[in-house]
């Protein structure tokens, strides 16, 4: 089975999203899953890992999710990199998301910031 591997000091840590839990996801949120995925609370992103774990550990809880979120912040990830980097590459994987439905969104999200680097620039020269 396909899955999203990352390597956090030498631990694996392996990601899928099964469908029987995007449609938990969708159940327990009332939200489409891609919509819910796009949501940049840190609770979202707790549901998103607790189930993308759930395909290698069948009991994989909240506070498991809770641990593995601050090991990739120790990590030196951000919510923005968790979200595009870890979850979105993870959905890509799972066949929720095309690598170019992927490559569009992260090209949009550095368009974004560019954008607004530009305007405080232009902010701070007024």
């Amino acid at each position: 089975m396909n899955c999203f591997e990352l390597d956090l000091n030498g631990e694996i840590i392996r990601l899928r999203l099964r469908s029987i839990d995007s449609v938990m996801i969708e159940k327990e949120t009332k939200c489409k899953l891609l919509d819910f995925a796009q949501d940049y609370a840190i609770t979202s992103i707790i549901t998103m890992l607790t189930y993308m774990r759930r395909f290698e550990i069948p009991n994989y809880s909240k506070n498991d999710a809770y641990e593995l979120y601050d090991k990739l912040v120790d990590n030196g990830y951000t919510i923005d990199t968790i979200l595009y980097d870890v979850i979105y590459e993870a959905l890509a994987v799972s066949g929720f998301l095309t690598q170019a439905d992927l490559q569009q969104m992260k090209g949009l999200k550095e368009t974004e910031k560019e954008k607004a680097k530009n305007e405080i620039i232009s902010e701070l020269q007024k």
